[in-house]
């Protein structure tokens, strides 16, 4: 007697993710969607062990991304780029916080990067313009220390000229990060 496959199994369907309800004009598009997905998950592996456990990720997640990070080399790394990829769309729900998180620690990331090129600006200005710089500099910042920025100009602009290195123009930059911006 030959019996039918599907009897006596219960059917119970999963709902369907929101990125394969979209509408997509071709497989093509339905693999880009999931591409989209994994290199997601594969952007979380670019972030060191700290800012991941802050982001506050799932267990599993967590897990499957830390294990990414020490793979080097081999087909193993595509399996596990593979699975985050797979974890991320079957948690539909997850996928959106992680997306604003992302988005999240990209701004802060940029507006970490442009405060860093301000003071990198202030400093080559205080090296090439001198007392003017320093009196534009203490006008927006009343509370900074005027001898000791002058004393580390003077001692940037001599290992300049001696080919030494910038351990005092580094002093400006670390004195001008520690200043109320």
């Amino acid at each position: 007697m030959v019996r039918p496959r599907n009897v006596g199994k219960v059917n119970r369907k999963k709902p369907i993710p929101e990125w394969e309800q979209e509408e997509f004009t071709s497989r093509t598009d339905i693999k880009l969607a999931a591409q989209e997905v994994t290199d997601i998950g594969v952007s979380l592996a670019e972030f060191s062990d700290s800012q991941l456990k802050k982001m506050q990720l799932p267990q599993e997640l967590l897990d499957a991304v830390l294990l990414l990070k020490t793979m080097t080399a081999g087909p193993a790394i595509k399996r596990q780029r593979l699975f985050i990829g797979k974890w991320l769309r079957q948690h539909e729900d997850e996928l959106a916080e992680i997306r604003a998180r992302l988005i999240e620690a990209e701004e802060r990331a940029k507006k970490q990067n442009l405060h860093f090129q301000k003071l990198e600006r202030w400093r080559d200005r205080l090296l090439s313009d001198g007392d003017e710089a320093l009196n534009a500099l203490l006008e927006d910042f009343p509370q900074a220390d005027r001898t000791l920025l002058r004393q580390h100009v003077r001692n940037a602009l001599k290992e300049a000229e001696q080919n030494k290195p910038p351990k005092s123009a580094r002093a400006i930059f670390q004195y001008l990060r520690g200043l109320e911006w």
